[in-house]
């Protein structure tokens, strides 16, 4: 039993490491800084997102989707204007969770391939951060990824979809504040109440004493070559 142990233990290791250079779900525990991302935009929400930024001085990343970034290309000029970092969304926010279709593989091709070609016309941007819909981190979209140069980036909290106040949800938000937080957030009109306390939560996060940078930053990221 105990040599069974001792191999299952190097296995989940050896997976953790080869992992590694692909897949994080927050930065580094010894030091004092975090992200804040937002997905599913560009929306009607995002540019009041920029506003409270710019008021920041905070430089975000933003994932985005293909899709609203062909319905909506100013909005997202802008974002890349005011100099927040661009990550890959997938193209329609398919649920990889649920899709059971014989061609998951080459459907997670195509999102990723089709997202990345609509931000490089349109923007002008390279991207090679990339999250998932649903945060989907399975072994095989992690190496459909890796194969297309991209890094997958998770979070370590997040819940502004959720069905409580803006009170308790910004408590909650203050509450998750560590070292190496990536913090998930949405830019989208339904996804509001996250404006109400957004300035006063970067506030907070400075108050006590930790730096906001972008994803790349946090997790010494670049693009694979």
């Amino acid at each position: 039993m105990k040599k069974i142990n001792i191999v299952f233990t190097v296995i989940c290791l050896f997976a953790c490491f080869s992992n590694a250079k692909t897949f994080y779900a927050n930065g580094y525990p010894g030091v004092m800084k975090v992200a804040l991302t937002f997905d599913d935009g560009p929306g009607k929400a995002t540019k009041r997102v920029l506003e409270i930024l710019k008021e920041k001085n905070v430089k975000a990343t933003f994932f985005m989707l293909g899709i609203r970034v062909e319905n909506d290309t100013e909005t997202a000029k802008e974002v890349v204007a005011d100099g927040h970092e661009i990550g890959n969304h997938t193209y329609e926010h398919v649920n990889f969770y649920s899709y059971k279709v014989a061609d998951k593989i080459s459907k997670m091709e195509r999102e990723i391939l089709q997202a990345k070609k609509v931000i490089k016309d349109k923007l002008g941007v390279d991207t090679y951060l990339m999250r998932f819909p649903y945060g989907y981190s399975k072994p095989e979209g992690l190496e459909v990824a890796q194969k297309q140069g991209y890094y997958v980036i998770n979070w370590s909290f997040g819940m502004d979809w959720e069905n409580v106040s803006a009170q308790e949800m910004h408590i909650k938000y203050k509450q998750a504040i560590k070292n190496g937080a990536i913090f998930l957030m949405h830019d989208l009109p339904k996804n509001d109440k996250i404006l109400s306390f957004l300035g006063d939560f970067i506030d907070e996060i400075r108050a006590e004493g930790y730096e906001i940078v972008t994803v790349s930053e946090l997790l010494n990221l670049k693009q694979k070559i």
